[in-house]
């Protein structure tokens, strides 16, 4: 019995030709599909890092236009631990007619979120995604340090309508308070330099500018003076302060 092997219809110098043509093709269609993957790759990377860098610029210029209100933050705060101390448990003299608030802004991280459950975070190096990350958990621990604060300063606000003697009861809780402010004072300072630091690291500039720009030195509600009446105080505030106006 007699194996015979098929032969191509054209021969065999053809038929390999054609595989080599089919293979070629296949080889071509694989690295043009490469070459379009990492295009998507290369726009998608540049697309996050314009977003999240943008996030983080915003974010660290409300930093610094928070640190340009810190002085005034301190002196109303020994301004306060003052009227205490001379009160004792008796009735506050003077009494103050407006405590405020420090002024708040709220830093996000919507950019970063949508870049890590979209995946593009992934299409950064291990050290960018390290030195971003760390930046963000800096902007939200100051945030958090920013919301402790405005309770503190929501009791402290209680002096202005205080009336009659302290007390002891009275006494330790605005001295609580004021410890409280004190301390998340300190904290988003340590906070916001920390921030400033990181940045730096990661190459991340125009926040500064960005803050200046923004005009961050309007009248904030801490600055006045703790003997000006509330409706001067809502007079000033009015101009720049947001629609639901200041809390008692």
């Amino acid at each position: 019995m007699r194996l015979i092997v098929p032969r191509p219809l054209h021969g065999w110098r053809a038929f390999a030709g054609e595989v080599g043509v089919v293979v070629l093709g296949v080889l071509i269609a694989l690295a043009c599909e490469q070459v379009a993957a990492a295009m998507h790759d290369r726009s998608s990377k540049q697309q996050a890092t314009d977003a999240v860098y943008r996030e983080l610029r915003q974010n660290l210029s409300y930093m610094k236009g928070r640190m340009a209100t810190q002085a005034c933050i301190e002196r109303r705060l020994d301004e306060i631990g003052g009227l205490l101390e001379r009160a004792g448990e008796d009735g506050l003299d003077p009494k103050p007619s407006w405590i405020g608030q420090p002024s708040e802004w709220f830093n996000s991280d919507e950019a970063w979120q949508a870049a890590t459950g979209g995946g593009e975070a992934s299409l950064f190096s291990p050290e960018e995604q390290q030195r971003l990350g760390s930046l963000y958990v800096t902007s939200k621990l100051f945030g958090s340090a920013e919301a402790r604060e405005q309770e503190a300063w929501a009791q402290l606000r209680g002096l202005e309508s205080w009336n009659g003697p302290l007390g002891p009861v009275g006494r330790v809780h605005f001295v609580s308070a004021l410890q409280s402010a004190r301390f998340e004072l300190w904290e988003t300072r340590v906070l916001a330099e920390e921030a400033f630091r990181r940045a730096k690291a990661a190459g991340l500039t125009g926040f500064e500018a960005k803050a200046q720009a923004e005009g961050f030195s309007i009248p904030h509600a801490v600055c006045l003076p703790i003997d000006t009446t509330r409706a001067r105080a809502l007079q000033i505030l009015s101009k720049d302060s947001p629609p639901w106006g200041q809390p008692k």
